[in-house]
């Protein structure tokens, strides 16, 4: 494998954890003291960073297992969040020292899978405040799972997303696979998973991957800009329109209309809609930030 790319760098292995396997999925949030990934409030704004700048950001257990929770908090707390990488990278995927180390039964990838990659999925998909990422630089494997599992992404002009997985004898995991070919398509996404190419920001943008390129160096700050916009609207409804647009993908035309009538029909008795029709009749801009 070519020691270039980002998406196969090697990264240290940590600390031997007490189990393998210890599950995030059901445990409630808790307060954190993150080592790996970076949490703070900006605002009504939640910025989480991954913290592992030296290994591109790979993601070890322990990082998923941050990052998780730090997802849950900033339901909790913020009215957005914004997901960004330090230093060069925004994460080249799953820490691969770690992971070869721990793989040693067939069925044991399929275990890490289930018990730290996917509550973080989860964490992104039902999270209560959009979420966005900050895309400052390489993005591969399960970080390009990751970045597309956030509502919104935020490009550098010299980052690029690269599905490596069939490098390694792989298929893409950490949502890739269901979020690729929904946004592209299934002929370009098959292509892009085939070939395990970089696909540039300019290309990104341009089929659908990323929302907004940025300057260069200003992925972070454009990213906070949009965020900060998003805050003045309709916390709720943003999460019921995710939800919305992720089961109606599954199902057929009719199913599909009557899943839209049963969500606008919850959010319909909302103080949320109350405020933006009266907002409408009184030709002002709607509060939501107070409800």
């Amino acid at each position: 494998m070519p020691k270039e790319t980002v998406g196969y760098r090697e990264a240290t292995a940590p600390d031997q954890e007490d189990s393998r396997f210890a599950t995030v999925e059901n445990s409630p949030i808790r307060e954190v003291d993150p080592v790996e990934c970076g949490y703070e409030l900006d605002g009504e704004i939640a910025v989480v960073t991954l913290r592992r700048p030296s290994r591109y950001n790979a993601v070890t257990l322990s990082m998923a297992r941050e990052l998780t929770e730090a997802i849950r908090r900033a339901g909790v707390e913020a009215r957005a969040a914004v997901i960004t990488g330090e230093g060069r990278a925004f994460c080249a995927g799953a820490d691969l020292i770690e992971l070869t180390s721990q793989v040693g039964e067939a069925g044991d990838l399929q275990a890490i899978l289930h018990s730290h990659f996917h509550p973080l999925i989860e964490a992104l998909w039902e999270s209560e405040v959009p979420t966005l990422a900050a895309i400052n630089g390489p993005t591969a494997g399960a970080g390009m799972g990751i970045a597309l599992c956030c509502d919104l992404r935020v490009m550098d002009p010299g980052s690029y997303f690269m599905s490596a997985f069939i490098h390694l004898g792989l298929t893409p995991d950490s949502g890739a696979a269901w979020m690729l070919g929904r946004m592209v398509g299934l002929g370009r996404a098959m292509e892009i998973v085939m070939s395990g190419r970089k696909v540039p920001a300019g290309e990104a943008l341009e089929i659908g991957l990323a929302g907004k390129v940025s300057a260069s160096g200003q992925a972070l700050s454009e990213a906070m800009a949009w965020a900060n916009q998003l805050c003045d609207g309709p916390t709720s409804a943003y999460a019921a329109g995710r939800r919305l647009l992720y089961e109606t993908t599954a199902l057929g035309f009719a199913e599909g209309l009557a899943a839209e009538a049963v969500s606008q029909g919850r959010l319909g008795e909302s103080a949320l809609f109350g405020e933006g029709v009266a907002a409408f009749k009184e030709k002002r801009k709607p509060d939501f930030r107070s409800l």
